[in-house]
């Protein structure tokens, strides 16, 4: 045993040290720890990490590492020429079997915590979403008109069909059912984040969701009620129907453009904006 590891080995006893608690104070290993108390050197990689080691050592029992490498340099081996892997410098792989420990196992329930966290922010974002968006839709209105025109469901009744198949003059003639209104998506505006349309068409409306990939989405009326489930996000293939026949304007918030279509009867809404958010609001003119 060298004179620089018996004085090591000394302060550790001095202070009540043992090789374990030595190790979790260095994380140097227990073998190297002890091949440095014995002047074994063998087993560490080099003279930079003997010298590294040692001042750790003398570091965590109060001694000034600096100076006895000075004084017992001549016990010290020579520095290796060859690089060596810094694996050497990390934890023992035996502390990989005190994850079992108390702190690990109240890691699930500190998951489940933070979970449960982000969840209540989420849904209080929304409410927050919800009680602004109302001042999101008077921002400033701008950009041109873009009509959009829906081909008519039923062809007009030629003149002659008409009078080929009229009735006895005694018998009451039947009226042409009414034709349906055509449908109509006006752009309005677009300013900052939020594109505005003005719809006019049938009474009977219904919007169509359809995802290629994951987007959430918030739908609220015009008194700020959620149409659809809070804080619902979509997952590639996804389709839902929200009818809207007896709103008179809703707001849409978009989380991805790109993986999300929009569909009113039938009728693709585009997106005049590249933003991730955005927000959509449409205005309905029921047409008599």
């Amino acid at each position: 045993m060298g004179q620089l590891g018996t004085k090591l080995k000394q302060a550790r006893l001095e202070q009540g040290l043992s090789l374990e608690q030595l190790n979790e104070r260095t994380k140097i290993q227990k073998h190297h720890l002890e091949g440095i108390e014995t002047g074994d050197y063998s087993a560490i990689p080099g003279g930079f990490y003997v010298r590294a080691f040692i001042k750790r050592y003398a570091q965590a029992v109060g001694l000034d590492g600096d100076s006895l490498l000075m004084e017992h340099k001549n016990e010290l081996p020579e520095d290796a020429p060859e690089a060596v892997p810094a694996e050497h410098l990390t934890r023992r792989p035996e502390k990989k079997k005190r994850s079992s420990g108390p702190v690990a196992e109240s890691m699930p329930k500190v998951l489940v915590a933070l979970f449960i966290v982000f969840i209540l922010l989420v849904i209080w974002y929304f409410y927050l979403l919800s009680t602004s968006g109302n001042d999101v839709q008077q921002e400033e209105e701008g950009g041109g008109d873009v009509e959009y025109e829906a081909p008519a469901e039923q062809p007009e009744q030629q003149p002659e069909a008409a009078e080929e198949q009229a009735p006895p003059a005694d018998e009451p003639e039947e009226q042409p059912e009414p034709e349906e209104p055509q449908a109509q998506l006006e752009l309005e505006s677009v300013s900052g984040e939020t594109t505005t349309y003005t719809f006019s068409g049938p009474a009977d409306r219904e919007l169509e969701f359809t995802a290629d990939g994951a987007s959430w989405l918030t739908v609220l009326n015009e008194g700020g009620v959620e149409l659809l489930s809070l804080a619902r996000v979509f997952e590639a293939g996804e389709t839902e129907a929200v009818d809207v026949s007896d709103e008179t304007e809703i707001f849409m918030r978009v989380g991805d453009y790109s993986m999300l279509s929009i569909e009113l009867n039938g009728e693709t809404v585009p997106y005049e904006q590249e933003r991730k958010p955005q927000n959509i609001v449409i205005r309905f003119d029921d047409a008599e």
